[in-house]
């Protein structure tokens, strides 16, 4: 049994038989035991199954807590002062149990999105898997979808959209702090793996976006109404523009300024709340603990161009005349001859004088009837 010496102590890790019985809930734990190198668990599962160097893995012990680590070839991992060989989990399939010579379980399983950003390396804070889920639902990113991130912080929103777009699209960030964007390229790089679709850019987004015609913008800013020229010249009609704000004067002010813009519109907003459940036995009520709120999000539509010029072009698809000749019958104005074509002319007037008094509402400054 091979073991590494810490703290003056040699402890062996040891591989838990799958469907042991554990002593901690979740936790296999049982008397047959194997090596962690024995060759029948290493090749009973495919490549994906089974975890490799470099890979994040997150470890619980019997109490449900996580520990992120990365399986680093040659190098071992410290759960609470328990060295764990990195080799010696290579190649294990993801879903094992291993013991140390201490007795103490621990599952080895590959994170999920919602464990891994908790615990990425940061300086500034992420968005949390709470808000990401909307972000890709409402902001309706797709397989394929050229995407532009303004605000990528410690890349925990640039993973999720690079999941979201997948080998066929394309995502382009903005980060206007150096240290920053370099944060961000190490954690994509050791949590998400090879981008080649993506493009990274240190710059100031508010001087200008390069891109035309994008099909989703997701901005991570603190005033994102100052980035709507920008927007309008990047997005393609109907593109679907996610803005992140924590306060509600910051919501209040992004709601006004997309709709005063004049180049979006199907303006909404949100914002989620998580609460967990403990559930044991005949215990089940709320966790005295909840995800409450981290922030708006504000979603709004790119308009084609000729709602943003003011210019709509209202077609009658049957016209006034039928139902203004029924009404001038019914008022016993005859509605043929010349005194029902005057009927007519004068009630087609005050349609069109309501219809431009709603236009003028909407700001809209030009009106053509056909």
């Amino acid at each position: 049994m091979r073991g590494l010496r810490h703290a003056g102590v040699r402890l062996a890790l040891r591989l838990l038989p799958p469907g042991a019985r554990g002593a901690g809930e979740g936790i296999p734990r049982g008397r047959g035991r194997a090596r962690v190198s024995a060759a029948p668990e290493r090749a009973a599962v495919g490549e994906r199954a089974t975890l490799r160097a470099e890979e994040a893995v997150v470890l619980i012990d019997r109490k449900e807590r996580t520990y992120l680590r990365v399986l680093r070839p040659g190098r071992s991992i410290s759960v609470r002062g328990a060295p764990l060989p990195c080799d010696a989990l290579i190649g294990l399939a993801e879903g094992s149990t291993v013991e140390t010579a201490a007795g103490e379980p621990l599952l080895v399983l590959r994170p999920t999105y919602a464990q891994l950003i908790p615990s990425l390396p940061r300086r500034a804070q992420p968005i949390y898997p709470k808000d990401v889920g909307p972000i890709l639902l409402w902001g309706d990113i797709w397989p394929g979808a050229h995407v532009v991130e303004v605000g990528t912080g410690p890349g925990a929103l640039t993973i999720a959209l690079l999941r979201a777009v997948g080998p066929t699209g394309r995502l382009t960030s903005y980060e206007a702090r150096e240290d920053f964007a370099v944060l961000a390229r190490d954690n994509v790089a050791r949590y998400h793996g090879p981008a080649p679709n993506w493009t990274l850019r240190t710059a100031d987004a508010f001087a200008g976006l390069e891109e035309r015609q994008v099909d989703r913008l997701v901005v991570d800013l603190a005033e994102p109404w100052h980035l709507l020229d920008a927007a309008a010249a990047a997005l393609r009609p109907g593109a679907v523009v996610t803005a992140f704000v924590p306060t509600a004067l910051q919501v209040k002010q992004a709601v006004d300024g997309f709709r005063q813009h004049g180049a979006f519109g199907a303006v909404e907003s949100l914002e989620t709340l998580v609460r967990f459940w403990h559930v044991r036995d005949r215990s089940v009520r709320p966790e005295h603990r909840m995800v409450a709120h981290t922030g708006f999000l504000v979603f709004a539509r790119r308009l084609a161009p000729a709602r943003e010029r003011g210019g709509i072009e209202v077609v009658a698809l049957h016209g006034p005349a039928g139902g203004a000749r029924r009404a001038a019958r019914r008022r016993g104005d005859g509605g043929d001859g010349e005194a029902g074509r005057l009927v007519l002319e004068r009630d087609h007037a005050q349609r069109e004088a309501a219809l431009r008094g709603e236009l003028d509402g909407l700001g809209v400054r030009e009106l053509r009837v056909r």
